[in-house]
């Protein structure tokens, strides 16, 4: 098997596997501390286990990914946007959620302009004028409160603000940084958690998701050694349809009209854009192969 079809197959699965999660928050049924207590707790407690196993017991990589700016930017990033996706979930429904989610990427390439002084193509600009209009859609014509449509478009900002951080700090292990986020989620909201006020149904999503929010991130993170970036965040994109498509199926979660012409265009933005990406990423590989020999 061939490095690219691995990070294909890891990133894939660890999106699928993620794609329930949505599911999972509305299925808890309890307030939105307990909620982010919980999901902390799976966050800190399964990557941290993860990484020991992958580390055979050494605690010394963990230990030098924390101390660095990329561990702390990312722990705090990452806790912060997880508290805005349980806030948007209350507050509005799934595909409104994942519809916003879905411009995370597209965030941190005009992010990088201004705060890393990168020059942008004018694809991207137009690529973010058109996702601009789709998000515009959502927060007119979405459903549920216009407050969790609007942390809906903030949880999407501070994910970018998180790929931003990870491309200033230089290429290292990202999962360490997800485990402290989890460990700061659960800390920050412990005192207002009521996390033993589970019922049945709360207690089954619970088990799922202390395996799969832990075992989705370990696979995404995995996913970058392989593959360039314009790749992972195509792949990133079918947890929008599949979240989408699990709300309908097991919620009778219903989109409205303005959310799936939303979707369709940030969707099919994104697509052109990103496969644009990875045609000139493809090309530049060619090329210096060509040279090299």
């Amino acid at each position: 098997m061939s490095a690219h079809t691995r990070g294909i197959m890891l990133t894939g699965a660890g999106v699928l596997v993620l794609s329930p999660d949505s599911i999972l928050i509305r299925l808890l049924d309890t307030d939105i501390a307990t909620t982010l207590f919980w999901r902390g707790v799976a966050l800190a407690v399964g990557l941290f286990c993860y990484l020991l196993l992958r580390d055979r017991g050494d605690t010394r990589p963990i230990l030098d990914a924390l101390r660095s700016p990329l561990g702390w930017g990312l722990g705090v990033l990452f806790a912060l946007s997880n508290i805005l996706f349980v806030f948007t979930i209350a507050h509005t429904t799934i595909a409104d959620t994942l519809g916003c989610l879905a411009t995370a990427s597209i965030f941190a390439a005009v992010f990088s302009v201004f705060f890393l002084g990168e020059r942008a193509p004018l694809r991207t600009w137009l690529t973010a004028a058109v996702i601009a209009a789709g998000l515009l859609l959502i927060a007119l014509g979405g459903a549920g409160s216009l407050i969790g449509r609007f942390a809906g478009i903030a949880t999407a900002m501070v994910f970018g603000a998180m790929f931003v951080v990870m491309r200033a700090t230089g290429q290292g292990d990202t999962l360490p940084g997800l485990a402290l986020g989890g460990l700061i989620i659960a800390t920050a909201t412990a005192f207002f958690a009521q996390p033993f006020s589970l019922a049945g149904p709360g207690i089954a999503a619970l088990a799922g998701i202390v395996v799969l929010l832990p075992l989705a991130f370990a696979l995404i993170g995995r996913g970058p050694r392989y593959l360039p970036a314009p790749e992972v965040s195509l792949l990133m994109l079918l947890e929008t349809v599949f979240g989408t498509l699990w709300a309908g199926l097991f919620l009778s979660e219903v989109p409205s009209q303005a959310t799936l012409t939303a979707i369709t265009i940030i969707l099919g933005a994104l697509v052109v854009f990103y496969w644009r990406q990875a045609v000139v990423h493809a090309r530049a590989t060619r090329h210096s192969r060509q040279v090299t020999i």
